[in-house]
């Protein structure tokens, strides 16, 4: 079978998980014919998603100073820094990096944000090994699309480079404490998509589609993970059924020596 049959076949093969959007099962990729209608889906597709980015822009205010910058991981179509450079448009020396591996999202975030003080690097954020002058990271469903290995490494990074008092913010799909958990906030989800418009048809083909793709780890699992890459200060902002957003800030040294207590403490001792 030559390349032509190879894509008649694969095309042939995927199926809608929007009104414009197709994708194969296990294969969801932020392409061209996703970033082209990239906000309206998620928005049908994810809670509470505008009420996030105002969170997202309000708790802001604490850690976006003069001459510091924003980084977002995972920046899409640039909708957060759109909104945050908007925020702060009256600080000095603010800068905001945008960091994906999309160019066609990259293309949209562009567009959307302008130049000026806004900068968009084409890259995995495995590969992203440094983070200058840092006051506030942002990763909005972005960690969910990478290894837990490779997170791990993300996190501790942007730990390190942080500057004291900085902070990380996460938005991130769930997976339940427990299976009973689990069931109810799965199918409570799927009626959320499909009073947002979309049809049984679609809530599965996505599903289908992100096998493999997104894992998405439990509340406890973030916040343990948030504390092994050195953040001792951890709390939940946000919170519907299975997506939730987290705030992870770097203290001074005593902050530091208690995440050492903790990330040394059986997991057990740290949920209970």
């Amino acid at each position: 079978m030559d390349n032509a049959d190879n894509t008649a076949t694969r095309e042939r093969e995927a199926h809608a998980v929007d009104q414009l959007i197709t994708a194969l099962p296990g294969e969801w990729r932020f392409d061209h014919e996703v970033a082209q209608d990239f906000d309206q889906h998620v928005r049908r597709s994810v809670p509470l998603y505008d009420q996030a980015q105002q969170m997202i822009v309000e708790m802001s205010e604490w850690f976006v100073r003069d001459g510091m910058s924003v980084y977002d991981l995972g920046t899409s179509t640039g909708e957060t820094i759109h909104q945050l450079q908007h925020k702060h448009a009256g600080k000095k020396d603010v800068r905001f990096v945008g960091i994906d591996n999309s160019l066609p999202m990259l293309e949209k975030a562009r567009a959307k944000c302008g130049n000026g003080n806004v900068h968009f690097l084409h890259q995995n954020l495995t590969a992203t090994s440094e983070f200058p002058d840092a006051g506030l990271v942002t990763a909005l469903y972005t960690l969910q699309f990478l290894p837990v290995s490779e997170r791990r490494k993300v996190l501790e990074r942007v730990h390190r480079d942080l500057k004291e008092g900085g902070a990380i913010l996460i938005v991130e799909k769930l997976r339940g404490e427990s299976s009973i958990f689990e069931d109810i906030w799965l199918e409570l989800y799927w009626d959320m998509k499909q009073r947002s418009g979309l049809n049984a048809d679609q809530v599965l083909a996505k599903a289908r589609s992100l096998r493999g793709v997104l894992v998405p780890l439990s509340v406890s699992e973030n916040v343990a993970m948030l504390h092994d890459a050195g953040f001792a200060c951890v709390d939940v902002f946000m919170k519907w059924y299975n997506f939730a957003g987290l705030i992870a800030i770097k203290m001074g040294r005593s902050e530091s020596e208690v995440a050492s207590r903790l990330t040394s403490t059986p997991r057990a001792e740290i949920i209970s």
